[in-house]
């Protein structure tokens, strides 16, 4: 192709609704770097990083709203009841009243608030990119080349961590630190999926220096992929570029520019193949000892197709619980926000001790389970009307660049649609932001392709409705802010506690009257599942309040009844207090609560033992048995048996088949020579 052909190609997959610059579409550009640029917020001292990333995403919608009121060209323009026409834009608006209504029947309102504020600051931010992206698709090549800095820079943090630690760390421990800013490596490497098509576009847009660059930022971001392991990832990856590269394939032919697309094709295939075969030699040296859970791609790949039971992949007995929680309530759910409260029904049969799952890793299931099957349904219509639209673009008689936009934006939802089968990206501002943008980008795209009839200007619809935004965002802001603001006191409490564990007579580093007075009221529910108010009781009991620990457990036990956390603190002030029968009781309920628990089970067995309780001695083992087989475990139950005066040759068999499993067993030992 000669050098004019390439600039024509260029040029004409770049003018559409191409504009003289003007201080609008900078400051329209500038807002939208800003939504990106909140990812890259450097790591704070949170529970959770997602925490500051909200707050900043609720905070930037409030000035894009500003803005909004303060152009006249836009309040004054149909840009407001164009976008609130789209189909894709009644759906989701339907979703988000419904997930509304569910609040209504949640056990803990509280917590459903705090989700319902993020699912506002993400259909709010979709909406004001939507909007400001009217007409104004030309900047779509900046946006992109913005998006492709920061995927580069990220890629080269994460490539650069991997290669100083690998050898040093344990792999495992590796590849799981290999998060970002995120908080989840699943989740950082699922924004990577959804950021490759737009480097691609930025590899087909661009000439130069530019074009190389998004090569090289192309090749990071594989690399990046490949070394943090997430399968997911892999299927959300691999799927969307077919769906891409088959669209621009398809496009480039019928516009007679085919070698123009097997030239920028040819570079992205060495941008995918060279990263590939280095981290498979990569991954294959790390993981020489066969320990790691992890492996090469090809490996990794390879075993998906294994993870067809619930022994091999967790998932899927997630999905099983799931289904039969969703039983119970099909229609209207448990309450949007409020998974994680039903969540430890059928997690504790699956997860050891402290370990807790919040999600059952696919959003579709969650809103089903939240707020019933037909709002799940109605979600799942977002991405068949983003497809019904995408594929009546691709074969309209729109403009070429408009056209190539729909594979684009297509393939990026497709990358978050495979990630929400998966994981849980509805709860991750990094990612909602990613979905918010994709989604705003495919419906301008739509519109653009619409005739526009000269109508009566709704200015004070659009004006009105801008205010009623700004004051349920101020409210999200609010909401947003006392969870940033909780998410720093998480850790200094957390951290406390973790000292005083590890180190015995330490005293507690605050007060409870300290850690009231730092904790704000939203939310209830702390990020590894305590509710705020077992993070108080604790210090009460640290300082041998008990009387008000156990009224504060059972003011707070509605907001999560089914963890078991409270219960096991309760056991502790009555053992304390030499309330055996109490302690007896609660360690029971938290031990049949968290079954997998083995602190939680020595402590129900204990005070079985110390009531001479053999069947529940015996019902505990076996309960605990049935999911963990364990020295520590099995060794206690003997002991427990033992002091129990249980029957001396039955029990002496028990320590016989126990020794054959654990011949060191130092207690076993000693019981044996006392039953000889």
């Amino acid at each position: 192709m000669s050098k004019k052909e390439k600039k024509r190609t260029l040029k004409s997959s770049v003018n559409i609704n191409e504009k003289k610059p003007d201080t609008s579409n900078v400051a329209v550009t500038i807002i939208i770097a800003f939504y990106m640029l909140v990812e890259c917020m450097p790591r704070l001292q949170l529970a959770d990083q997602m925490g500051i990333h909200w707050l900043l995403i609720s905070v930037l919608n409030g000035f894009s709203l500003i803005y909004l009121i303060s152009n006249k060209s836009i309040i004054e323009s149909d840009s407001f009841t164009r976008f609130f026409k789209n189909g894709i834009s009644v759906v989701y608006t339907i979703f988000f009243l419904i997930a509304g209504l569910s609040l209504f029947v949640a056990i803990n309102p509280i917590e459903g608030l705090v989700a319902y504020s993020r699912l506002f600051t993400t259909i709010l931010s979709f909406v004001l990119i939507g909007i400001l992206l009217i007409n104004r698709l030309h900047l779509l090549k900046n946006i992109a080349l913005i998006i492709t800095i920061i995927a580069t820079l990220q890629g080269f943090e994460t490539v650069l961590q991997f290669y100083r630690e690998v050898g040093k760390t344990p792999i495992d421990t590796l590849i799981y630190n290999l998060q970002g800013t995120s908080g989840n490596k699943n989740i950082f490497a699922a924004a990577f999926v959804i950021k490759i098509p737009f480097i691609i576009y930025c590899i087909f847009s661009r000439e130069g220096f530019l074009k190389f660059f998004s090569i090289i930022g192309l090749s990071l971001c594989f690399l990046s992929l490949f070394l943090i392991n997430a399968r997911s990832a892999f299927i959300g990856v691999f799927l969307s570029l077919i769906i891409l590269f088959a669209t621009l394939a398809y496009l480039y032919w019928k516009d007679k520019k085919l070698k123009f697309f097997l030239v920028r094709f040819s570079f992205i295939v060495l941008a995918f193949a060279l990263p590939f075969f280095i981290s498979q030699q990569s991954l294959k040296n790390a993981t020489q000892d066969k320990s790691s859970t992890y492996g090469t791609v090809a490996s990794r790949i390879g075993g998906i197709a294994e993870q067809t039971s619930e022994r091999s992949n967790i998932r899927l007995a997630y999905w099983k619980g799931s289904y039969e929680l969703i039983k119970e309530r099909p229609i209207i759910g448990v309450g949007y926000g409020n998974w994680k409260i039903y969540a430890p029904l059928y997690t504790k049969k699956l997860l050891n001790d402290d370990t807790f799952s919040k999600h059952p890793h696919n959003d579709f299931i969650e809103i089903g389970g939240e707020t019933g099957v037909i709002n799940a349904l109605v979600f799942l219509s977002i991405f068949v009307i983003a497809l019904i639209l995408s594929i009546k673009i691709i074969l309209g008689n729109g403009s070429f660049h408009t056209k190539i936009i729909a594979g684009i934006t297509f393939a990026c939802l497709t990358g978050y649609f495979i990630d929400a089968m998966f994981n849980f990206p509805a709860e991750r501002p990094n990612i909602q932001i990613l979905f918010a943008l994709s989604l705003a980008i495919l419906v301008a795209n739509w519109l653009s392709t619409k005739q526009v009839h000269k109508k009566p200007l709704y200015s004070r619809f659009a004006k009105s409705l801008s205010i009623a935004m700004l004051v349920t965002c101020i409210g999200a802001v609010y909401v947003n802010a006392m969870v940033f603001k909780s998410s720093k006191v998480q850790v200094l409490t957390d951290n406390d506690f973790v000292v005083m564990g590890g180190v015995q007579n330490t005293p507690a580093k605050y007060t409870f009257e300290e850690v009231t007075a730092m904790y704000p009221k939203i939310p209830n529910i702390g990020e590894n599942s305590e509710t705020i108010g077992f993070k108080k009781a604790r210090y009460l009991y640290a300082e041998k309040r008990y009387a008000e620990a156990i009224k504060l457990l059972d003011s707070v036990l509605y907001q999560s009844p089914n963890i078991g956390y409270s219960e096991s603190l309760k056991s502790k002030i009555y053992a304390d207090e030499n309330k055996l029968d109490s302690a007896y009781k609660y360690g029971k309920i938290a031990f049949y609560a968290k079954p997998r628990y083995y602190q939680y089970y020595r402590t129900a067995s204990y005070f079985a033992m110390v009531h001479k309780d053999v069947p529940e001695v015996e019902k505990l083992f076996k309960t605990y048995n049935s999911y963990r087989q364990d020295q520590a475990s099995y060794s206690y139950y003997t002991q427990s048996l033992f002091y129990s005066n249980y029957d001396k040759s039955k029990l002496s068999k028990i320590v016989s088949d126990g020794l054959k499993k654990y011949p060191t067993d130092t207690i076993m030992l000693e019981l044996k020579r006392f039953l000889h």
